[in-house]
């Protein structure tokens, strides 16, 4: 499996922060507030998914990686193939997200 190369040749490093929410979730709102402003000025893409409307090959990776969403707002870090929940059911601060990601 090789890398994914930039036309610089350098090595890109994506990450990707699934934000998993669903209707009438009382945090999900401030959840994603969080997380935003988390990412601001970041390279980091943000995927908010709704839990029942969620794609089947998402829904795949995440069993490959033992990934189980049991409420939400759930918070999940995709980076180099690698996939693991950071939080689930909580609102983390601005600050723990970044340093989740190594932002800080």
């Amino acid at each position: 499996m090789g890398h994914n190369k930039s036309p610089g040749g350098l090595a890109i490093s994506q990450k990707t922060l699934y934000l998993v929410t669903q209707e009438n979730c009382a945090n999900c709102p401030a959840a994603k507030a969080v997380v935003q402003e988390a990412l601001e000025g970041s390279s980091v893409q943000l995927k908010t998914i709704d839990l029942q409307d969620m794609d089947p090959d998402l829904e795949f990776k995440l069993l490959e990686h033992q990934v189980f969403i049991a409420s939400t707002p759930s918070i999940i870090l995709e980076h180099n193939g690698s996939v693991r929940l950071l939080y689930s059911g909580t609102v983390p601060s601005v600050d723990e997200v970044r340093h989740h990601l190594e932002l800080s």
